[in-house]
């Protein structure tokens, strides 16, 4: 009888705080950064294989692509894994400034970036489209950039957003 009323109370505390408490909103973040780290590292995949004429990329992500920016800078890549690597990675930073939105570009510069940022952001839909290894057809294709490129837009963000909130909870 007691484990029921404390189960009624869980349920009561959670039901009358909505659903904001800060350990839930911790894991949430947690799981949403995660989701978006692996979107992102299908999406640099997808990009290079385009660059380099590869075969369409298997969706497991593979984690060594964090290490890339690194190994190019320290010159261990070869010249076309170093222009693939370039080129993955700096369209994904334009579409994450695009998402954030901290362009400090201003006058004609302006119109310039949004417009490549666009082009560049329509392109890495394609890139994962075109990519994306799935046995679905066109339709799971679609849904496959589609879902990646929301994730990429928007889980980032937000998951770091309720960490921070949780852990700001955490310490009063």
């Amino acid at each position: 009888m007691t484990e029921q009323r404390n189960g009624q109370g869980t349920l009561h505390y959670i039901a009358s705080h909505h659903g904001n408490i800060p350990i839930l909103r911790l894991l949430l973040g947690i799981l949403l950064v995660s989701f978006f780290l692996l979107a992102l590292m299908l999406q640099i995949q997808t990009s290079e294989a385009f660059l380099l004429n590869g075969p369409a990329v298997s969706l497991a992500p593979n984690w060594g692509i964090l290490r890339q920016p690194i190994e190019m800078l320290a010159g261990s890549l070869t010249a076309n894994q170093a222009k693939a690597v370039l080129w993955g990675w700096c369209i994904e930073l334009v579409y994450l400034v695009c998402v954030i939105g901290e362009v400090s570009v201003h006058g004609k510069l302006q119109a310039w970036f949004k417009t490549g940022a666009i082009v560049l952001v329509i392109f890495d839909s394609w890139a994962d489209f075109s990519y994306g290894n799935l046995a679905s057809g066109f339709w799971g294709q679609v849904a496959f950039a589609a879902i990646t490129a929301f994730v990429v837009a928007f889980f980032g963000t937000i998951g770091l957003n309720l960490i921070w909130g949780a852990l700001a909870d955490f310490s009063h």
